[in-house]
Order: C-alpha cells, then sequence, then structure tokens
C-alpha cells in the first residue's frame, strides 16, 4: 500500500457533483469523480475504459480544505458560430482555494500515477477546462503509508503564505471515505462508475467530515513577514 498525495490550487476550481441544466454548481471541496478523473487524464484513460476507471475509482480517497477560497458566480452566456444565442447559464467557481488530497491503494498502481502526474498525458484541471492548476498537483508519495486520513493529519498546511499570515488558526475540514455503518456518514453522490460520454453514472459514496485542530504553526515554523519586494531582482 501506498499514499499518493495531490495539493489542488488555482485562480479557479469548480467541483460540480449535482449540475444539471443551467445550474452548473460547485461543491466546497473537490469531489472524488473529478479528482479519479484527473488521474485518468494524467495516464491517457480512455473514457470508455469501464475496468481502469474501476482500478482508480476503488483507491481509497480524502480531501482536506486548505485554504475554502470564495464562492463566484459567472452569469454564462454563449452563442452558436452563426449568431444563435443559447441558454443563459449560472455557473459557479471557487476563487484562490487551495485543497490537500490523499489517495490510498497498491504500490505500483500509485507509483504509476504519481509518474504520470508529473508527465501527464493530457492537460490537467481542477473540475473544469477553464480551470488549469497554479502549481503542480503531485505533491508526495507515501510508499509506507496506508491510510489516506493520517497522512493529511500530520501533512503541513499547504495554503498560501497571505493566507497563512491572515488566518493563523484556520482549522482544517477533512472529507474522506467511510464505512457505510459509520453513524457519522453521508452519502455523496461521486463515486464513478462510468465516464463514457453520454453515459456517465455515478455511485452514492459514504463520506464522514470531521475538523482538525490548528496547523502547529504558532511557533517559529511560519513564514516570516510578507515583503512584496521579494519579487523584485536584488540586482536592480
Amino acid at each position: 500500500m501506498s499514499v499518493l498525495v495531490l495539493v489542488l490550487a488555482g485562480p479557479l476550481q469548480s467541483w460540480g457533483s449535482s449540475s444539471r441544466h443551467s445550474l452548473r454548481d460547485t461543491d466546497p471541496h473537490p469531489t472524488k469523480s473529478a479528482v479519479i478523473g484527473m488521474l485518468g487524464s494524467a495516464t491517457g484513460l480512455a473514457r470508455t475504459d469501464t475496468a481502469g476507471l474501476a482500478e482508480l475509482a476503488a483507491l481509497t480517497f480524502a480531501v482536506r480544505t486548505d485554504q475554502p477560497g470564495t464562492r463566484l458566480r459567472d452569469f454564462h452566456t454563449t452563442h452558436t458560430p452563426t449568431g444563435k444565442s443559447m441558454p443563459l447559464s449560472n455557473r459557479f467557481y471557487l476563487t484562490d482555494a487551495v485543497f490537500t488530497a490523499a489517495l490510498a491503494g497498491p504500490a505500483p498502481l500509485l507509483e504509476h500515477l504519481y509518474q504520470a502526474l508529473l508527465n501527464p498525458a493530457h492537460p490537467l484541471f481542477l473540475g473544469r477546462r477553464s480551470c488549469p492548476p497554479a502549481r503542480h498537483p503531485a505533491h508526495s508519495l507515501h510508499p509506507e503509508a496506508t491510510d489516506p486520513v493520517t497522512v493529511l493529519e500530520t501533512l503541513p498546511w499547504q495554503a498560501a503564505d497571505w493566507y497563512q499570515h491572515r488566518h493563523p488558526r484556520h482549522r482544517m475540514r477533512l472529507h474522506h471515505d467511510t464505512d457505510p455503518a459509520n453513524p457519522a456518514a453521508r452519502l455523496h453522490p461521486d463515486q464513478p462508475a462510468d465516464f463514457t460520454p453520454g453515459h456517465r453514472r455515478y455511485r452514492p459514496r459514504p463520506v464522514a467530515t470531521r475538523t482538525l485542530p490548528p496547523p502547529p504553526t504558532a511557533g517559529g515554523d511560519r513564514p516570516g513577514p510578507l515583503d512584496f519586494f521579494d519579487a523584485l531582482d536584488g540586482s536592480t
């Protein structure tokens, strides 16, 4: 077993699990289906390869909210090449958000996924094609780990420096796969079963959520005072 860690950060993200027609909503944190889709894109998995998808969907999933971002509404208008107006839509995004996701599974598979993220077969997006990542999603591979929750409990805070300065006591929310018999479980409709265009299918996934203690950065571990002149070359 191994645990693969991804950091999902960007100007815009959108993680919809219930979007329909003219309303394209976003969840407040990444969905398992979207993260699995990112891994499939990195490996070049065909959308019709249900066996390959099932192997990825079997990975245990957890995600941590390091920087929740701000919800943004986009009133969207489009036209066909001939100028015909298309139906109006409301599309929602998260701005300036940072999440840390972890997946656990067989070591050879996770090593393959980690290498694929470093050299992806297709471009990687944060939920939608209009949402490219601001930093490389591949963070680390933990070959001796077995539980993604344990890894996320100890992994350093990944929020931007300015956010850590402004919110030093931020308490991260952790969402993770759990046993259906867990009294705290709630069903989330983002367990991918088929990505075939026109026949996409998802199953309910039992998820448990809890809040972590404030990050251990109260001592000398927090970045020093922000100096915006650091961006300038000292030789100029």
